[in-house]
């Protein structure tokens, strides 16, 4: 009886053992992963039918690795790799319709998955060609100083946003009116800018891209 009640302790110890072992590996992963917040932003609010719509996702940490998968409602449209906590996905699928978008970080060992905000396309049959120019208040500022973007639309009657963009990253919106729309920023860091402008799109205009502008940000008193 005795060796009996030895091996059975035995057993309960191992069994103990395994169970905090494991306990404390979920624990771990639960307090050492770190939770993000996925963005997604869409390339045009309107398109026209067969157009190229580009939706990018940006994860909270540029550390971020795997994939996100963006969807249609419950349709997956597709599976971008993030890079530099960006993932971006291009599709011409999209029917005629109004279409909500979102887009899900399936997360990594490090840092946990998560869904962006939901954001509205409409896809119409046909839409009126546009395009886009951009200019700057000054070629050459201080830092710090304030810096006003300007783009015009070739519809005075087009209607909605214009997002600014220096380089990949979104410098801000503005509203257009009577076809332009402008932004003024005070956040350029010190060196060499090339700004562009993108007209969204309405349920009539189509979307257009700017060329670029470049502005040089220096130091106060330099030459």
């Amino acid at each position: 009886m005795r060796n009996i009640h030895r091996s059975v302790s035995k057993w309960a110890v191992a069994i103990l053992t395994l169970a905090a072992a494991t306990a404390l590996t979920g624990c771990a992963g639960f307090f050492f992963s770190t939770r993000t917040t996925t963005d997604l932003t869409g390339s045009a609010t309107t398109v026209a039918y067969e157009t190229s719509l580009t939706l990018t996702a940006t994860v909270s940490t540029a550390e971020a690795t795997g994939t996100v998968t963006f969807y249609d409602s419950s349709t997956s449209l597709g599976t971008g790799t993030l890079s530099g906590g960006i993932a971006t996905f291009t599709t011409t699928a999209l029917a005629i319709g109004t279409h909500t978008l979102t887009a899900v970080y399936a997360g990594d060992d490090t840092y946990t998955g998560s869904t962006s905000s939901s954001i509205t396309v409409l896809v119409s049959e046909s839409l009126t060609t546009t395009t886009t120019a951009v200019s700057a208040s000054t070629s050459t500022a201080t830092y710090g100083s304030a810096v006003a973007f300007t783009a015009t639309v070739s519809s005075t009657l087009a209607t909605g946003t214009i997002n600014f963009y220096n380089g990949t990253a979104l410098l801000g919106s503005a509203t257009v009116s009577s076809g332009t729309a402008t932004l003024s920023t005070t956040a350029l860091a010190l060196g060499t800018h090339a700004i562009y402008a993108t007209y969204v799109g309405d349920s009539v205009y189509a979307t257009s891209t700017s060329g670029t502008v470049t502005v040089t940000v220096e130091t106060a008193g330099a030459t």
